[in-house]
């Protein structure tokens, strides 16, 4: 993990992930009001998203590496 970049830059792919689960209550996809199973419940979305920011916290409050970071790892 680099320390010169900056949290959003280091988390970049959870907080793009947060942002998109954002974005999808914001558009009304949730299956209570889509229809569409895939969607998801929203006390379903509540929970993922809270699990979304907490492990965001703990990576950041542990200096662990990011999504990014793990996947450079892998190749």
């Amino acid at each position: 993990m680099s320390e010169k970049l900056g949290i959003t830059k280091i988390y970049s792919q959870e907080i793009l992930e947060i942002g998109n689960k954002l974005k999808d209550l914001e558009n009304r996809r949730v299956y209570e009001l889509s229809g569409a199973q895939m969607d998801g419940y929203l006390s379903t979305n509540v929970i993922k998203l809270r699990k979304m920011i907490k492990d965001l916290i703990i990576k950041i409050d542990n200096q662990d590496p990011s999504a990014t970071d793990e996947l450079d790892e892998l190749f």
